[in-house]
This record gives structure tokens, C-alpha cells and sequence, in this order.
């Protein structure tokens, strides 16, 4: 008998089952896609697996595969990663044109002064309005204010002292304006320049809250005692309304200086011929 070809009729399970992953990789991308589209807004990672009904790791994942694959392309749309969040962004390559359209630019201007204290804020984060004065020298309040007008810095908690002073730190907006994924890739300090900050931090901790930085972390996650919870309690309590109680004594005085500086000038020009 002549020798036949032997022909293989086992399928080819490995190049289908590659090809089923491929498939169903694509179709996770594709939910992701349409998730940050049809919201329009930055999605946390949690967000994403709950679309895709998977735990956060294959979420993650999948979104990196849709990042990687819009970066690729370069097009008019990319995918940005904020923190542990995805957003659907415009191309920088793209500004010119939508400028046109939308007649002016939305980014917000911002002034020394301004960027000064958001660079404080960014690299000290949480800090009290007062800690940044501290560090600066000058009152912030309107810088403060337009911060956070323009969305760049948020209230994040209160610290644990006299008046509960509200703690700031940077916002999602924040990393999106300045192009950076994440707080860890800001640009180093130079080393005698972060010492300085820390100190001024420590320094204003002392002074002006009665507080050891470790002191001001351990009453931010409640991890002091009931008794003495109780007692910083009133105590802060106390410290607060005599501060407030201080603050309407210098409204007050300033208002009845205002008022006789008023009066004053009234009957000067009352009693001054006309011209």
C-alpha cells in the first residue's frame, strides 16, 4: 500500500482561544469607552469594574489597554489618567480649532501670587490657610478664594485645634491643568527648600494651634481616647468661641471707627462753603 499524507483533523484550539481573549479583551474596551464618553467626566477605577462587572484589577487593566491603544493613535481624542481615574480628554493638537469655536479659553489666568501659594498648598497638602501665611509672610485669603473659584484646591477636612481651621489640598482639576498623573510625579524640591517648609509647617503647628505635627495627625484620624477626645473637645469648643467672640470685637470696633470716620467727614464738608 502507498504511503497517504497524514492530515490533521485536531482544530486549532490555542489560535482560538487567542483569538476568543482578543475578542473579549476588545469588547472591555469598548465598555470602557462608551463609559467615560457617555459620562464626561474623570471615572474612578471602581466605577469601571462595576461596568464591567469584573474586580478592579482586570478594570484596571482594561483601561490601560484603552489608554495605551488612544495614545497609540494620536488622534483627536486621548484617554488621561488622573490618580486612580480615567477621563476622555481633548488632544492638545485639537486646542486651536475648539478655541475658535468656543471664542475664548477657559483656562484660568493665574497671578504669582496665586501660583505661589497653589505650589505651597500642592506640595504641603493638607495645610490650613494659616500655615500658608505662615510660610509666605503675607495674607493669602484671595488667593485662597480664587483657588478655590477656579477649582484647582477643595476643603478637605478641618484640623483638630482652636477653631477647626479647614484643611486644603489639590484637586483632580489641579493635575489635569498641570499635566501630571499623579502628586508623585510634581517636580522634586530642592532639599533645603522642602526642610524650610516642613519647618514653617512644625513652626505654625506650635505657635498657632498649640500642636506637634504628630499631634495634628493623630486628631485627624481619631485616634486619641474617649476621655481625652472629651476634654480636647470642650476645650477646642472653648478656644472657638472665644475666637469668635474675639473676631466680632474687632468687627465691631472697626465698624464704629468706620461709622465716626463717616460722621467726621460729613460735617466737615457740611460746614466747608461750596465751591
Amino acid at each position: 500500500m502507498g504511503e497517504y499524507e497524514q492530515i490533521s483533523l485536531v482544530p486549532d484550539l490555542g489560535g482560538e482561544i487567542e483569538e476568543e481573549d482578543r475578542i473579549r479583551k476588545r469588547e472591555e474596551e469598548n465598555l470602557v469607552e462608551s463609559l467615560l464618553f457617555s459620562l464626561g467626566r474623570s471615572v474612578s477605577v471602581e466605577e469601571i469594574a462595576t461596568c464591567l462587572n469584573m474586580g478592579k484589577d482586570g478594570a484596571f487593566l482594561a483601561a490601560e489597554r484603552l489608554r495605551e491603544r488612544y495614545e497609540e493613535r494620536q488622534e483627536g481624542l486621548l484617554i488621561k489618567k488622573l490618580e486612580d481615574r480615567y477621563q476622555m480628554v481633548s488632544h492638545p493638537k485639537t486646542y486651536e480649532g475648539l478655541i475658535r469655536v468656543v471664542k475664548r479659553p477657559q483656562k484660568p489666568v493665574l497671578s504669582d501670587v496665586a501660583l505661589e501659594t497653589l505650589s505651597i498648598i500642592a506640595y504641603c497638602q493638607p495645610i490650613t490657610k494659616v500655615e500658608v501665611e505662615r510660610i509666605r509672610g503675607v495674607k493669602s485669603d484671595h488667593a485662597v478664594n480664587r483657588l478655590v473659584e477656579f477649582g484647582l484646591i477643595e476643603e478637605v477636612g478641618r484640623l483638630e485645634a482652636p477653631g477647626r481651621p479647614m484643611l486644603f489640598a489639590t484637586t483632580e482639576e489641579f493635575l489635569y491643568r498641570f499635566g501630571v498623573n499623579s502628586l508623585k510625579d510634581l517636580p522634586a524640591l530642592p532639599e533645603e527648600v522642602e526642610k524650610l517648609l516642613k519647618e514653617e509647617v512644625t513652626e505654625e503647628l506650635k505657635d498657632g494651634f498649640g500642636l506637634e505635627p504628630d499631634e495634628a495627625e493623630a486628631t485627624d484620624e481619631n485616634t486619641v481616647g474617649e476621655e481625652t477626645e472629651e476634654t480636647v473637645g470642650e476645650e477646642t469648643e472653648e478656644a472657638a468661641r472665644e475666637e469668635i467672640e474675639e473676631e466680632q470685637r474687632e468687627v465691631l470696633e472697626e465698624d464704629l471707627r468706620n461709622s465716626t470716620e463717616e460722621e467726621a467727614e460729613e460735617e466737615a464738608n457740611a460746614e466747608s462753603p461750596e465751591t
